[in-house]
């Protein structure tokens, strides 16, 4: 009986480790980017992020109890902004200030599909191009709204995902006081994927969420919080050329972590920013989870010297 026993738990083992694992494919939208005060546009000025510095580490994949089934898929990805320009301007439409934006990528360890013997590292190379025509920003008494349209590039190198990406966003912050120091924060971005352009796959669309809970502080030009961030895949995966042998699911993930934005630096109209956050992963399922740093600098210019 012991031996029919062992042979049997042997069986078990061995099934459950050939078992497909479920998987889904990733998207251009990063999680971690948008933190506290997401949904506040700028105020009127330019504004150039250079650079930028994003380290998603001590990546695993999660399976749909949200158990870890592989550990370190890649040593990690690593992201850097070469350049982020951002300009809000005083012309308004429906009593809100147009605004545009452009970001190209650098990165390296891109990881195309949460999958294991899927995973795909890289050397440095051009990234996606990120382009926002038009963002929208109110500002009220109470609360700051922003809403705007934004595409995704493929560059065609190996750090690309190789698929046009239509997005939308919206996004709110809310201050609790008449001095609207104490701030709570979403921004939503909904990813509509393009079919790549190397395979017939159609990644589906994707939601993620950045805000955070903070307080600012020297006369609102610093703010310090808890941050953090949200991604689900709404649709699933499509196409001839995914593979039979990876069954696709909709995965989800959420990080949450400290955050610090302040100024360092201003003379006359340019204000140097600084901004660092740190999101650990939870209850990712079916998707990627890791610990995320994201570290910016952004000089501003704006019209009238700074006070």
């Amino acid at each position: 009986m012991r031996i029919y026993k062992l042979t049997f738990c042997a069986i078990w083992v061995l099934a459950s480790f050939t078992l497909p694992l479920k998987a889904q494919y990733q998207g251009d939208q990063f999680l971690g980017f948008a933190g506290l005060q997401a949904g506040t546009q700028p105020s009127q000025g330019y504004y150039l992020t250079l650079p930028l510095f994003y380290d998603f580490n001590n990546i695993s994949i999660y399976g749909p109890q949200g158990n870890q089934v592989a550990k370190d898929v890649t040593a990690g990805i690593n992201l850097f902004v070469v350049p982020s320009f951002q300009v809000v301007t005083p012309f308004k439409i429906l009593g809100a200030n147009y605004g545009a934006s452009f970001t190209q990528w650098i990165l390296n360890g891109r990881v195309d599909v949460a999958a294991l013997n899927f995973k795909r590292s890289t050397p440095y190379a051009y990234g996606d191009i990120y382009v926002q025509p038009a963002v929208l920003g109110w500002h009220l008494k109470r609360a700051d709204i922003t809403a705007g349209y934004a595409f995704f590039a493929p560059s065609n190198t190996g750090a690309s995902l190789r698929m046009w990406v239509n997005e939308i966003d919206f996004g709110t912050t809310l201050y609790a006081d008449k001095a609207r120091k104490w701030n709570v924060s979403t921004m939503m971005y909904y990813d509509f994927n393009g079919r790549k352009n190397n395979a017939d796959i159609k990644p589906g669309q994707i939601m993620t969420l950045g805000g955070g809970l903070g307080r600012s502080f020297l006369q609102g030009a610093a703010n310090v919080g808890v941050a953090y961030g949200a991604q689900w895949k709404m649709t699933h995966d499509s196409g001839s050329g995914i593979p039979p042998l990876l069954p696709i699911a909709n995965g989800r993930v959420f990080g949450v972590g400290p955050e610090i934005d302040m100024p360092v630096f201003a003379k006359g109209k340019n204000v140097g920013l600084i901004s660092a956050r740190y999101l650990w992963p939870s209850g990712p399922k079916e998707a990627l989870g890791g610990q995320i740093l994201a570290i910016s600098f952004t000089l501003a210019h704006f019209p009238k010297p700074v006070k």
